[in-house]
C-alpha cells in the first residue's frame, strides 16, 4: 500500500514539474535564442500582413516569404535591405521603420529560417 502510494507521488510531481518548465519542443525543433524570439515577435507585429513570416506556405502572400528571403540574401544583404525599407521600401511595400536592435533581432530571427 505504501509502494504504491509513494508511486502516485512521485509520478504526480513528476508531471507538476514538467508544467512548470513549459513545454519541450517539438522533435527536431528547438527554442529560439532571446534575440530571434524578439526578431519574431516583430515579424509577426509588423510583417505578417503581408509576408508569411514562418517556415510554412500559409499565411499572407502579397509579399516575398521570409523563408525565401533568408535563402535568397545572406545577413549582410537583409542588412542593407532593411535600411532601405526603413528608409525608402521597396516596390510595393512602404517604408517600415524599425531601430538597430530590431533589425538585428529580425536578423536573428531569419537565421533560424536558413536552411529549412
Amino acid at each position: 500500500m505504501r509502494a504504491r502510494l509513494a508511486s502516485t507521488i512521485l509520478a504526480i510531481a513528476v508531471g507538476l514539474s514538467a508544467c512548470a518548465t513549459g513545454p519541450a519542443p517539438g522533435p527536431g525543433k528547438s527554442r529560439l535564442d532571446p534575440a530571434a524570439e524578439r526578431g519574431q515577435a516583430f515579424a509577426q507585429r509588423r510583417c505578417a500582413g503581408c509576408h508569411t513570416i514562418g517556415l510554412d506556405d500559409g499565411g499572407a502572400s502579397e509579399g516575398p516569404r521570409f523563408r525565401d528571403l533568408s535563402r535568397r540574401y545572406n545577413a549582410l544583404s537583409l542588412q542593407k535591405r532593411f535600411v532601405e525599407v526603413s528608409q525608402h521600401g521597396t516596390g510595393m511595400m512602404p517604408p517600415v521603420t524599425f531601430s538597430t536592435a530590431e533589425a538585428e533581432d529580425l536578423l536573428a530571427y531569419f537565421s533560424t529560417l536558413e536552411g529549412r
